[in-house]
């Protein structure tokens, strides 16, 4: 048993390089967005299509702006914009955008420019 465990670590991976290079991909496509998040969020796309139900993860978001960034104003923009909740942190520090979201639509709350980094966690389930 110890002779097949050591011969497979030997042998390459045949699909480890289109991981990687997907993974360095998205890095480079949203680089202030944590990469295992959004490759979380699209594995949750993928499998939720197979059960009744929303097709998308609830995602909660953890968004850090610029510093002078107004976040009671980014907060009211997100609200004008998107159907989820939107709120600043208790210490004031971030935004938490909150609620059912696919890659197209964190892409979208991403995509401003004053932003510095996002964080956060998905699940399959809805609250």
């Amino acid at each position: 048993m110890t002779a097949i465990i050591q011969e497979t670590q030997k042998r390459p991976s045949t699909i480890e390089p289109y991981f990687r290079e997907l993974y360095e991909q998205i890095v480079q496509e949203m680089p202030k967005v944590d990469p295992k998040l959004l490759i979380r969020i699209m594995m949750f796309e993928v499998s939720l299509k197979n059960y009744p139900g929303p097709d998308i993860p609830h995602v909660h978001l953890d968004v850090y702006y610029k510093d002078g960034v107004d976040l009671r104003q980014k907060q009211e923009e997100g609200r004008d914009k998107y159907p989820i909740e939107i709120t600043e942190s208790r210490w004031g520090e971030r935004v938490i955008f909150s609620g059912l979201m696919g890659i197209r639509h964190v892409e979208k709350v991403c995509s401003d420019p004053d932003i510095l980094k996002v964080e956060g966690k998905a699940v399959p389930n809805h609250n």
